[in-house]
C-alpha cells in the first residue's frame, strides 16, 4: 500500500488524563480492520468545555504518549495546538484533508456522540470530508439515527469500560487510589506533577 492510500482514523479528545476507556476504544478501532493507523489528537481548547479548567496541555500530551508508546500504528499528534481556536472537529478535519489530500480519514467517536451528532459545528461539512467510525456494542439500534449520518457510519464492535476522566480526577483530589484505572507511566506523572490535587468539574 503507498502512502497516498492510507486509511487514517482521527480519535480526539482533551485525555485529562487519558485512561484504560481512551486506550480499550482505540483497540477496539484498530482491531475492527478498517484502519491502517489511528491519530489521537489532544485538544487543547474544547469549545463544549469552556468553564472546566485543565491540566497543562504539554502534560496532557506527555501522559498520552506514555499511554500508547506501545502501538505501533498509534501516532499522538499535537496538530490541533497549531490551529486557531477554540477546536472545531471542522476546522481540523479540512487541515488534514488539505495536507494529506491522498487518505482516507474516518472520525472516530463513541456511540454517544453519533447519537448527539447533529449538534456538531457544521456536521454535514464533516461528512463530505469523511466518514464516521463508531464504536458501540453490536446490540445497539441505531434506527433512530437520521438515514444521511447512517449511511456514512461504520461500526467498531466495542464494550465500553466504566471509567472517565472526571472519575479519575475526583478520585485522586479525594486521595483515593487509581491504579485500576489507567497505565502506570500516566499515574506517575500525575504523581510527580501533583494534578488534580482540587476537583475539576465538567
Amino acid at each position: 500500500m503507498s502512502l497516498q492510500e492510507k486509511r487514517i482514523g482521527i480519535l480526539g479528545g482533551t485525555f485529562d488524563p487519558v485512561h484504560y476507556g481512551h486506550i480499550s476504544i482505540a483497540e477496539s478501532f484498530l482491531d475492527a480492520d478498517i484502519l491502517d493507523e489511528l491519530w489521537i489528537l489532544l485538544t487543547p481548547d474544547p469549545p463544549h468545555k469552556t468553564e472546566q479548567a485543565q491540566a497543562d496541555y504539554q502534560l496532557r500530551l506527555k501522559m498520552l504518549q506514555e499511554a500508547f508508546k506501545g502501538f505501533d500504528n498509534v501516532k499522538v499528534s499535537d496538530i490541533e495546538k497549531q490551529l486557531p481556536q477554540p477546536s472545531y472537529t471542522i476546522q481540523t478535519l479540512e487541515f488534514l484533508k488539505s495536507r494529506y489530500s491522498g487518505y482516507t480519514f474516518y472520525l472516530c467517536i463513541g456511540g454517544d456522540s453519533l447519537h448527539n451528532f447533529k449538534k456538531w459545528k457544521d456536521w454535514e461539512k464533516i461528512l463530505q470530508i469523511c466518514d464516521l467510525f463508531v464504536a458501540q456494542r453490536p446490540s445497539t439500534d441505531t434506527q433512530a439515527i437520521d438515514e444521511s449520518i447512517r449511511e456514512h457510519a461504520h461500526f467498531a464492535d466495542h464494550e465500553p469500560i466504566r471509567v472517565s476522566s472526571t472519575m479519575i480526577r475526583q478520585a485522586v483530589a479525594k486521595g483515593d487510589d487509581i491504579s485500576e484505572l489507567l497505565p502506570s507511566s500516566v499515574k506517575k506523572i500525575i504523581d510527580k506533577e501533583e494534578l488534580y490535587r482540587v476537583i475539576n468539574h465538567e
